[in-house]
Formats: structure tokens, C-alpha cells, sequence
């Protein structure tokens, strides 16, 4: 069969481009035949790759086409119009809100690149993801046919001898902690700068951070990082830029232990290179990493620099608790074995290759009339936006609350009501861990799509919570919001719900949660009336 892939840009050493060229040597092997087809490319890449607008024309009723997307892409017209099935392989698309204040232009590529995610839905025939934590929100953007697809990692490639120079450099005695990685605001490259300073003040003088990835020094997230660095004044902090298979080699060969405090991945491969090449990871738990891990490593949920210096320090004393780590992460790469990945990835795909797919769709559910968004609804159920959202449940039934997982709750791939608090509630897992109140309460990638995708009328409750922050921009015609004046919302947040939301931002009274509940159904209910007026007309 010929069985093709699409991606925006196929760059040489990225996740996905390896990702990509390894399906496509998986395929082959198979038999098919197997093109790449992109919008452009690296130089390194321009013999494994066709233009993606020539697809079109090359594509047949018989063809296969995997769509990977994780960023902007502006493809949709193309894969709307090309013959044959289409499978979308979704990478997850970082959250905009992770790059506001350093890059305007990947704010608006991320939102477009959600919306999409959206505009794909009528074009595919099934979606794949490469964790489950990714696969929740294609289930939450209304994908009817949702699978797991293993990620296939080709582990040969991390055979590459050390570079010579650079590990007669590194191995010279000191505890060298690494992080790999592009240098971006997602990856919180500052949280690792501060964990390191802590550590090596409180526990390991004679430490070495080491950064391997792509900075740019000029531009703003990469200069502040410059700055960060000489702020907190660690010896012996290494911006390496981007390095070469063997430099990349000495960095594992000489690291003491591999650090990570990204907000967000959809999965994180440099965890399981680290483990493959035998170093110990501690990694903050946010997204898709406690699935990627599998249980090993050292997942943290504190942000806090000294907490997590503490582990690496551990670590490092505590011979027999190393070994442990060591240990539980050979098993994790023994599962993840190419032949066994190989195998996983084939059965998956085999079902879309001959017949209609891996069982029927998921009939979608009845839209609700309502969106009532109460991240706390089940972490913190009785807090006053939680008593408001069963209030307004109570009087609303053609409404559903939408709130947050709990910590250690699994990712979904079936959505549904389950009871909380006496009411039905839709659970999405959360970007990253809820913590103990009073902390701020994460967004859910998940919950926004769900609300993007939904047609109801939204009630953000609690618009200084990053949900409702990440949402007024989008539904905010659409969409009524409850202030907290005596809760911990800012002036920014504040400001911005009035911007969006105008006269539909109410003001919550703990002291008569009734009479705020009163202003939002009346208002709710006006405006379905007006709309069933408008339909008879």
C-alpha cells in the first residue's frame, strides 16, 4: 500500500523528524511504499523529502496519509482536498500561554494551531497520539476514533562514541547535571538555572550545569536566561548550543544526573534517552512526563528549587537508592524495545490498512446548553466557586460542569460524567499537578479544547484562574465570568476578564452565593429565550 506522511517542516535531530523518518523506514520495511511530504525542510533533509503541495496530485482513493501535527501548519485546505484516508498522529501543541511575554509570534502559531486541531476533526478518519494524556484532548476536541500510538524510538541512533575533547573536558571530577533541549519558555530552562544554583550552594560545590540545546542569546527568552545566569552567580554553568551526535554522547557518558522542569510535553523523549544511556532523571511531573517516565526516574511535583536540589543531592549520597532508580528505568527501556514498539506500532496501524478502522466511532454526546468551568470543583469542593457551580447546576440541568483530575488520576479516553460533589462532573487532566490550596490551579489543555469545541454558552468561574484566562480571548462572546474580589485574582487577570467580557462579569458575594446565582440564571435563561425567539422568526 502506499502509506505517506505529511509534517510542516521536516528538520533534521527534532523528535518529530526522527519520529517521522523512522515510521517511514518501519513502513518500508513493511513493504509499503512511503514518502515524506513537507512545506520545507532542513538542508540535511532535502533527499528524504517531497513538497507537501504535490501531494494533491500524487495521492489516490488507496493512498494512506499520516498528518502529524503539533504546530501552525496552514495544511488544512491541502488535506481537505486530497484524495484517499487520512489519519491524524498528534504530537500535542504547547500551550500559548507558556510563551506570553517572551514570543508573540509562537503565542499566535499555538492558538492557531489548536484551532486546527479542530479544523482537522471532519478531514480524518481516525487520530492517533503518542500519550494518553495527548489522546485526552483529541477526545475532548471531538475525534470519534482515538488510539495510543507507541512512540517508536530507533535506539541505535544513541550508540554514537562520546566526542573525546568534550569528555576530557567533562570528566574532570565534577557532578554534572544535564538538561537537552531546546532552550524555549515551555521548558522552564530558568527553574533548571535556579534548581542547579541551590544545588550547587547547598549540597555540591563541585557541580557542573550543562545546557544542550539551541539558545539564542538575542532573542528575549534566550537573554534572560543570560541574565538569570550572572543574577544568581553559580560557578561552572554551560550554554553548549546545539551539539553534534558526539558531543551529545559526552554530555550523557559524563552527566551525573538529567534534569527536567518542562511544563509541558505531549512526550519526552530526551527523559527516555536518559535513561537508555544509564543516568539517573529527575523530572517535574507536569503533562505527559509521569506516563513517559512509566513509573521510573524521579518524578517531582514541587517547583520549588530547593526541593528539587534535594533529590539530585540524594541521589547522589544514597548509592543504593541510585541503583533502585537505575534499575526501574533499564526495565522501562526494556519495554520499549524496538522490535516490541515495532510490532505495537504495526498492529495499530494495521487496522486503518485494510478495512475501516479499529472498531466504530464513538457516537459524540449531546452538547450541553451550558459550559459551567470549575477547575476546583473536585480538588477543593468547598470552596466558594465550587458551591456556586452545584448552584447553578442544580437550577441549570441542561448544563455540565467541567473541572480538573485530581493528582495521580489517570488520563481519559472515553469523557463522561462522574459524580463529585452530588453533581455530574466532566474530569480532564490537568497541564500540571494541582497543588494544596491556596495555590493557583493549573489550566487542562483538554478542558479548554472541550470548551472551544463545544457551541454552549460558557460560565468561567473564577476568571483569574488559568483556564479562564486561557479561554476569554476565544469564547468570550459567549461566555459570562464570576470575580472573586476577595479571593487571590490579580489586576492583570482582572483587567483582562473586563476587557472580554464587559458587563458579563459578575461579582461574587460569598456572603449570598444565592443572589450571584440568581444574575447568571436569569441572564442564561434571557438569552435562550431570545434565541428560541429568534429561531421562530
Amino acid at each position: 500500500m502506499h502509506i505517506h506522511q505529511l509534517v510542516t517542516r521536516l528538520a533534521w535531530g527534532d523528535a518529530i523528524g526522527n519520529q517521522v523518518r523512522y515510521l517511514q523506514s518501519l513502513l518500508r520495511s513493511w513493504g509499503h511504499t512511503s514518502e515524506i511530504y513537507a512545506d520545507s525542510w532542513d538542508d540535511a533533509c532535502r533527499d528524504q523529502v517531497r513538497a507537501a503541495r504535490s501531494y494533491p496530485r500524487e495521492a489516490t482513493r488507496d493512498s494512506v496519509l499520516l498528518v502529524h501535527h503539533s504546530f501552525e501548519s496552514r495544511q488544512v485546505p491541502l488535506i481537505a482536498r486530497s484524495r484517499g484516508r487520512k489519519l491524524l498522529v498528534y504530537h500535542n501543541i504547547t500551550p500559548a500561554r507558556l510563551f506570553e511575554g517572551y514570543d508573540r509570534g509562537a503565542v499566535l502559531a499555538c492558538d492557531a494551531a489548536r484551532l486546527e486541531l479542530l479544523a482537522l476533526r471532519p478531514h480524518v478518519d481516525g487520530a492517533f497520539a503518542y500519550s494518553r494524556f495527548s489522546a485526552e484532548e483529541l477526545v475532548a476536541a471531538g475525534y470519534p476514533r482515538v488510539d495510543v500510538l507507541p512512540f517508536a524510538i530507533d535506539w541505535n541512533a544513541f550508540d554514537t562514541p562520546p566526542d573525546p575533547a568534550l569528555m576530557a573536558e567533562l570528566d574532570d571530577g565534577c557532578s554534572n547535571i544535564l538538561f537537552v533541549g531546546r532552550a524555549v519558555p515551555s521548558k522552564y530552562v530558568d527553574d533548571v538555572l535556579r534548581v542547579f544554583t541551590a544545588y550547587q550552594r547547598l549540597y555540591q560545590p563541585k557541580s557542573r550545569l550543562l545546557i544542550a540545546g539551541n539558545i539564542h542569546r538575542d532573542a528575549p527568552y534566550g537573554g534572560f536566561l543570560h541574565g538569570l545566569k550572572d543574577l544568581l552567580g553559580p560557578d561552572r554553568i554551560q550554554f553548549l548550543g546545539r551539539v553534534n551526535a558526539a558531543q551529545l554522547s559526552a554530555c550523557f557518558a559524563s552527566a551525573t544526573a538529567y534534569l527536567s522542569m518542562s511544563r509541558h510535553e505531549g512526550f519526552g523523549v530526551p527523559l527516555l534517552e536518559a535513561m537508555y544511556r544509564d543516568v539517573p532523571v529527575v523530572a517535574y511531573g507536569a503533562a505527559a512526563v509521569p506516563e513517559t517516565m512509566g513509573g521510573a526516574g524521579l518524578t517531582t511535583f514541587s517547583r520549588e528549587p530547593m526541593d528539587v536540589a534535594q533529590l539530585l543531592a540524594v541521589l547522589e549520597r544514597e548509592p543504593a537508592l541510585r541503583q533502585q532508580v537505575l534499575t526501574a528505568q533499564r526495565a522501562r527501556v526494556a519495554a520499549l524495545s524496538q522490535k516490541a514498539v515495532a510490532a505495537q506500532v504495526r498492529t495499530a496501524l494495521q487496522g486503518w490498512l485494510g478495512g475501516s478502522g479499529p472498531g466504530p466511532a464513538v457516537a459524540p454526546s449531546q452538547a450541553p446548553a451550558i459550559e459551567l468551568v470549575c477547575p476546583g470543583f473536585s480538588a477543593r469542593p468547598e470552596a466558594p466557586m465550587s458551591r456556586l457551580a452545584r448552584e447553578l447546576h442544580r437550577r441549570l440541568p441542561d448544563s455540565r460542569i467541567l473541572a480538573l483530575r485530581g493528582r495521580g488520576e489517570e488520563p481519559a479516553l472515553a469523557l463522561g460524567p462522574q459524580t463529585a460533589g452530588g453533581a455530574p462532573v466532566w474530569h480532564f487532566t490537568p497541564d500540571q499537578p494541582v497543588g494544596p490550596a491556596p495555590e493557583p490551579l493549573p489550566s487542562s489543555s483538554s478542558l479548554e479544547t472541550a470548551v472551544r469545541a463545544s457551541s454552549g454558552k460558557v460560565v468561567l468561574l473564577g476568571v483569574d484562574t488559568a483556564a479562564a484566562q486561557a479561554l476569554m480571548a476565544s469564547v468570550g462572546r459567549r461566555s459570562w465570568g464570576v470575580r472573586d474580589a476577595a479571593g487571590a485574582s490579580d489586576e492583570a487577570s482582572t483587567e483582562a476578564a473586563r476587557h472580554h467580557l464587559g458587563p458579563r462579569l459578575v461579582e461574587l458575594d460569598r456572603t449570598d452565593l444565592d443572589a450571584v446565582a440568581n444574575v447568571l440564571v436569569q441572564a442564561l435563561s434571557s438569552k435562550k429565550k431570545r434565541g428560541a425567539r429568534d429561531a421562530r422568526r
